[in-house]
């Protein structure tokens, strides 16, 4: 497994039903499978 380095943890996130205002706050502290989906359209 691994861990999402501090720098993009702490990015600020903007988008619809978001609680967080960074990464960190809206993934919490329980560990989490974060995907990250591409569109190369």
């Amino acid at each position: 497994m691994k861990t999402i380095p501090e720098t993009i943890i702490n990015q600020p996130i903007s988008g619809l039903n978001l609680t967080g205002h960074t990464l960190g706050e809206q993934l919490g502290s329980d560990p989490t499978l974060l995907v990250f989906l591409r569109h190369f359209g």
